[in-house]
């Protein structure tokens, strides 16, 4: 069972190494940037939506059982994205992809977060082969795409494959009756005042994952350096995640919040001076400590709600959609209307300001 949680990390975030170069792809078909904004902005606000029904259908029917279903979905759906040239019928496509792919993640988490605490297994070791699987395939990907744009759905389709066959051996695990009613309880008031948190760092943070790729494109940098951005990125986690249960108790949730939100602000600011690929590949490696202390810190604090956690999960990946879509819509139409180097620097400053409030405002709850 261990394994078959770990190959499922990997190829879950190893998709989603894929997803990530559809920016490049947009860029390469000559798309404005206020346009792949939008494209790459459809994804993180189906959450608002799709989270919703997707958690209420996996409830019924089980969380693993209606995984295996939205990858099979998602792996034909994305050829639209291919196969269609014009920018209406991109948006179309994408956003009948997104509503299955958005959901990949947040049900395949859920499932193993669960299993991982009723068979006392380290959920950070097992998050560590989603870095492992981002890192391995975004590396890949920095060969493959120069040879085509259409390796990215290739390989997206074959990953969705691979998907498949092993959640077909990960157990089901079920709230029973109890714990149902337990799960109708209203949620902690902390998680509600750090959703809002969660949303401006993944949206600060998300501006960068979805831009860096056009920046490489606008620099005239090698095709590749994005992709081997994107792995330097994914395995700079892998200290974290070694030890992430202990820091985090340690230092406490709303700490790690704001910390990881500075960062991401200083790492966009930092891309702002770099003059060189080496020079840009540098600043990607303080990624480590930002998307996945805070992603890290929220799911630590959710599953100390006990029965409560699945409804808790299901309005965290909401959160995480709109960060995304804020980060990459907003993004776009600044980028085009001051500049990509402008806007790296607003969403550097900000964040770095903003994690300061933090502190002050959640001061008596560090260790939270």
């Amino acid at each position: 069972m261990k394994f078959n949680l770990m190959a499922l990390e990997f190829f879950v975030y190893g998709s989603m190494a894929t997803y990530s170069l559809l920016s490049q792809f947009f860029a390469s078909e000559g798309l404005a940037e206020s346009q792949i904004g939008l494209l790459m902005a459809v994804l993180p606000i189906s959450s608002l939506y799709a989270h919703h029904v997707n958690f209420d259908i996996a409830s019924n029917i089980g969380r693993v059982n209606w995984l295996k279903k939205v990858v099979l979905f998602a792996g034909i759906l994305i050829w639209g994205l291919f196969l269609f040239e014009s920018f209406v019928a991109k948006l179309l496509f994408i956003i009948s992809f997104a509503f299955f792919f958005s959901a990949i993640a947040p049900l395949a988490e859920s499932a193993i977060v669960d299993i991982a605490h009723h068979s006392s297994l380290n959920y950070g070791r097992i998050r560590l082969f989603g870095t492992f699987g981002f890192s391995f395939v975004a590396l890949l990907m920095s060969g493959l795409i120069r040879i085509g744009f259409v390796n990215i759905f290739l390989t997206f389709s074959f990953l969705m494959f691979l998907t498949l066959l092993i959640a077909k051996g990960v157990e089901e695990i079920q709230l029973n009756e109890e714990e149902k009613v337990r799960s109708k309880r209203p949620l902690p008031v902390i998680l509600w005042l750090l959703l809002p948190v969660v949303i401006f760092g993944i949206a600060a943070n998300a501006f960068n994952m979805v831009f860096l790729p056009v920046l490489v494109e606008t620099k005239g940098y090698d095709i590749s350096l994005a992709s081997i951005a994107f792995s330097v990125m994914a395995i700079t986690e892998t200290p974290f995640l070694l030890w992430a249960d202990i820091i985090v108790k340690k230092l406490g949730v709303v700490f790690m919040l704001s910390s990881g939100i500075f960062v991401v602000g200083l790492r966009n600011l930092l891309v702002t001076v770099t003059n060189s690929p080496a020079m840009l590949l540098l600043a990607q490696v303080f990624h480590g400590w930002t998307y996945i202390v805070i992603y890290y810190s929220m799911m630590f604090l959710i599953q100390s709600f006990g029965a409560a956690r699945i409804k808790a999960q299901k309005y965290f990946w909401i959160a995480m959609g709109i960060g995304p879509f804020l980060g990459s819509s907003l993004g776009g139409l600044l980028a085009e209307k001051l500049g990509l180097i402008n806007t790296y620097s607003i969403f550097g400053l900000t964040p770095m300001v903003v994690s300061l409030l933090i502190l002050l405002v959640f001061r008596k709850s560090l260790k939270t």
